[in-house]
């Protein structure tokens, strides 16, 4: 039995928790329940504490200062391999690593970047460094379009995300069709990055041509925005950090998922797909890669008036401009969103249709653990070999 290190960068994401509980065969998960660990999961229920830590991010990347005073750093004993998550490893180590934070590194600060992709390029191309596990063909295609990626495109593998099974029956014996939008509540300003202001828009338009819709959005929410929902009697806004079994209860209860994000959540597009919910959203980022257009969901085609991408493909999510053109929804999305939804409402053997479908993606499908566990085997056993 091979042991592998997770050492996470920050916080220990849910979805690892739940990767840890089904390591590949011939493999187990070992993780330090260190002091450290204990006060970076205290300070992560802490009120704006990722807004602070996205903003020292534009001055200097947060996970690359914490890989570089945790070199000296000692994991378990008798460990094969250090699985990190969203960092870097400078310590003299087999390791592999989930990059998803070094993409939106490149996608969030685009104009810092170059200032450390020498040290980010020489880790990544260390004979220590053996795989580089992306979750989507385009965080793998960002890394490649930023990084001079001759000696790392063989390292590099596309590991699809996973979710557990969820054991419950589907109940659809409901007089109003519930709609659910589920965004952060615990990291400000991340509203309109996940399509809110579209959303409202479309619920406004939906509302118009329906009477049996109830409206949930799970997020934190801008004070104007609240303002605009005050006279909507059929929605019900959420903002604070809920328990577990109170979401799990809103996603079980919901008929349609509504998220016209601009870059690609991919966990909650996940959990909704568990949850039997057919998936509405925009074509962005690596949303084609989760959603699959009239199968397991709806896409509509992301704005012509937002920068999405630079001159070299990079996306702009934390740019000035990207977030400033959020702010007014363009109403050709909106009107298409609203008819993408609508069909749904209208047709409720469509929804279950693609909601089955979607569910069957992550019990049997491309986004089961079994599937996960048979691609993370495959990079194991070649990063131990």
């Amino acid at each position: 039995m091979k042991r592998v290190y997770i050492e996470p960068a920050w916080k220990m994401h849910s979805f690892y928790v739940g990767l840890m509980a089904n390591p590949p065969p011939g493999y187990e998960f070992v993780i330090l329940k260190s002091r450290q660990e204990k006060l970076y999961k205290a300070a992560s229920k802490i009120n704006y504490a990722y807004t602070v830590l996205n903003s020292i991010d534009k001055i200097i990347p947060v996970n690359l200062v914490k890989s570089y005073n945790e070199r000296f750093r000692k994991p378990p004993p008798e460990i094969d391999l250090t699985y990190s998550f969203d960092h870097l490893i400078f310590r003299k180590e087999r390791w592999v690593v989930d990059p998803e934070y070094i993409s939106l590194l490149l996608s969030y600060n685009v104009s810092n970047f170059p200032r450390y992709k020498k040290s980010v390029q020489k880790r990544l191309e260390s004979d220590y460094c053996r795989k580089i596990i992306c979750g989507t063909e385009a965080a793998l295609k960002t890394i490649l379009l930023n990084l001079d990626c001759g000696n790392l495109e063989k390292k590099m593998e596309v590991v699809k995300f996973a979710v557990k099974k969820k054991n419950f029956v589907k109940q659809f014996n409901r007089d109003k069709i519930k709609v659910l939008f589920v965004g952060s509540s615990n990291i400000a300003g991340e509203f309109d990055i996940k399509g809110g202001r579209e959303a409202i828009e479309t619920i406004i338009l939906l509302n118009k041509m329906f009477d049996n819709l109830e409206f949930v959005i799970r997020s934190d929410v801008p004070q104007d925005i609240k303002d605009r929902c005050r006279d909507i009697g059929n929605i019900r806004i959420i903002d604070k950090v809920i328990p577990f079994a109170d979401l799990e209860m809103e996603f079980m209860t919901a008929d349609i998922f509504l998220l016209p994000v601009h870059n690609t959540p991919f966990s909650v597009f996940l959990e909704a797909m568990s949850y039997e919910l057919p998936v509405v959203t925009l074509d962005s980022w690596a949303n084609p890669e989760v959603i699959s257009h009239e199968k397991t969901g709806l896409l509509v085609n992301k704005s012509a008036r937002i920068p999405y991408y630079t001159a070299y493909g990079i996306p702009n999510f934390g740019t000035a401009a990207f977030r400033e053109s959020l702010r007014t929804p363009d109403p050709i999305v909106v009107a298409e969103l609203a008819a993408q939804t609508a069909k749904l409402i209208e047709k409720p053997e469509l929804r279950r249709k693609l909601g089955k479908a979607g569910r069957a993606e992550v019990e049997n499908g491309r986004f089961s653990v079994e599937a996960r566990k048979e691609k993370l085997k495959k990079v194991f056993d070649e990063a131990t070999a």
